[in-house]
């Protein structure tokens, strides 16, 4: 009796889990509120930019140069080929070529667009200028291009590096030829003693009521505040090379000073700079007068080298000493006179 029970416990429990599972078994359904995952991997850039290094030169208030940006279609299959330009502060786009503002983006450009090739590249060519307010030298900053393909997609920025012009040694010699009919030539020479090439220069010729600058022509900047005349000579002067013309002055009234130097003067690491004129209106007899400038190109004032500190005197001085080796010259001789006398004594 005991027996049948326990077998029928077994049974019971042996075939409860058969009867708790599912009828059917199956897929889990996807619920269809829930979207399903996007396993499509993101386009990867096939346009890639880099943008070379840039040196300023020419105009020492604006210096400018050219910007060469090296486009690329690293993809399999053909493409137009964009790049996003950025500029840094107190750097401007002048020659824009295939290049447009970005809204809302400050100093950046859309550029390019030109179909490539795979593997093709293009290169283009763009003027940066320095909007400074101020003339800067020996100053760096850095711009920045990317790759970017007709639908948008963008490759990383890279940097570029723009350089200023450092400050250098330049120096000035100049010359009157007498006054003859109210008109005078300068000759003037410029030399650049530095250690490196130089864009250009400005001159400026500070001149007095009646006298007038007729040649070569002013520049139109307004920086001389009309009292005087800025000639720019944008010209490639080599280390050691000379830029040598001729002024040529309209004097009247009598005899004149005019000021002739080299700006801006923050640029100049040297003193002889600046040449002082003095001209006459008398016919044949005003030979300009050059204020003589330093010897030396880079010469500068000089001071003697500190010597090195003395120890401070403790004891008596020399004239201390004069006056007790007197006194005993003195004291000496009485001494011998005495001894004569008591010998003759």
């Amino acid at each position: 009796m005991r027996r049948p029970l326990v077998l029928g416990v077994l049974a019971a429990a042996l075939y409860l889990p058969v009867l708790a599972a599912p009828a059917v078994a199956g897929p889990t359904p996807v619920p269809t509120s829930a979207a399903a995952p996007d396993t499509t991997a993101a386009a990867e850039p096939t346009i890639t930019a880099r943008g070379d290094l840039v040196f300023l030169s020419g105009d020492p208030w604006h210096p400018s140069s050219a910007l060469e940006v090296d486009v690329r279609n690293v993809g399999q299959t053909a493409a137009k080929g964009f790049f996003v330009l950025r500029l840094p502060p107190n750097v401007g786009l002048t020659r824009v070529g295939d290049c447009r503002p970005v809204d809302g983006a400050d100093k950046t450009w859309l550029c390019g667009g030109a179909e490539l090739a795979p593997g093709g590249a293009r290169t283009y060519r763009l003027t940066v200028t320095s909007s400074a307010s101020k003339p800067a030298f020996g100053v760096k900053a850095w711009g920045s291009v990317a790759g970017r393909d007709a639908a948008g997609v963008t490759d990383r920025f890279t940097d570029f590096r723009i350089n200023w012009p450092d400050r250098t040694s330049v120096r000035l010699r100049a010359t009157a030829s007498p006054v003859v009919d109210g008109t005078t030539t300068v000759r003037v020479r410029v030399t650049n003693t530095g250690t490196f090439d130089i864009g250009g220069y400005s001159l400026n010729i500070t001149t007095p009521a009646g006298v007038r600058v007729t040649a070569p022509a002013c520049s139109d900047s307004g920086r001389m505040n009309g009292v005087g005349c800025e000639i720019l000579r944008l010209r490639t002067i080599a280390d050691g090379a000379t830029d040598s013309f001729d002024v040529r002055l309209a004097v009247t009234e009598g005899t004149k000073t005019v000021k002739l130097s080299l700006a801006p003067g923050n640029r100049y690491t040297n003193k002889d700079t600046a040449v002082t004129l003095r001209l006459s209106a008398a016919g044949g007899s005003g030979a300009g007068a050059t204020t003589p400038p330093p010897a030396s190109p880079t010469a500068t004032p000089t001071t003697s080298a500190p010597s090195a500190p003395e120890l401070a005197r403790t004891g008596a001085s020399g004239s201390t000493y004069g006056l007790v080796g007197v006194a005993l010259l003195a004291l000496g001789c009485g001494l011998v006179v005495l001894q004569r006398r008591l010998f003759r004594g």
